[in-house]
């Protein structure tokens, strides 16, 4: 869990505790909460892809600590290391694949975020707005939700496009 996070935080720098949990609640989850019709999420991916810009240093990138799933930064499609229908496959399968968020695998979440808390700690107290985003946090979860986006601060500093697979859905 530590060395994820720490791999995370050195890539990212900019990144908040509320980044840290999402990356590991996409991991634990995947993509089950966005489920849609493939070719609606093939034109979407399609259009992001025109808002991608720049060199792109890791296509693939695994999330939290387990590894699971993988970001798949869409610049991978502008590039030609894997194509639309490809990702947009990998993607429809896993999202399909996805473990169900139920009363039983939320409270087993819950649990996986206390204990990433507890080993990370001293390393989630550097952050900045540590305090308000662990409150956040709590009480989202302690309401029953459970998904977050991006901070303002890793949207502004790396503009990430990118679309979570499972590793055993990438071509």
């Amino acid at each position: 869990m530590r060395v994820a996070v720490e791999r995370l935080l050195d890539r990212y720098p900019a990144a908040t505790l509320q980044d840290i949990y999402k990356t590991m609640f996409q991991d634990r989850f995947g993509v089950a909460h966005l489920l849609a019709q493939r070719d609606v999420v093939r034109e979407y991916i399609a259009k992001e892809m025109g808002e991608c810009s720049g060199k792109c240093d890791t296509y693939y990138e695994a999330c939290g600590w387990r590894g699971d799933h993988v970001r798949v930064d869409l610049r991978a499609i502008r590039d030609g290391v894997i194509s639309l229908d490809e990702l947009t496959d990998a993607f429809m399968r896993s999202a399909e694949n996805c473990t169900i968020a139920d009363s039983t695998t939320l409270a087993e979440w819950q649990n996986e975020w206390a204990t990433i808390s507890e080993v990370c700690h001293d390393l989630f107290a550097t952050l900045d707005n540590y305090e308000q985003d662990s409150t956040m946090l709590a009480e989202l979860i302690a309401s029953g939700r459970y998904v977050v986006h991006h901070s303002r601060a890793y949207n502004e500093a790396y503009h990430p496009h990118y679309r979570i697979v499972h590793r055993s859905m990438l071509p």
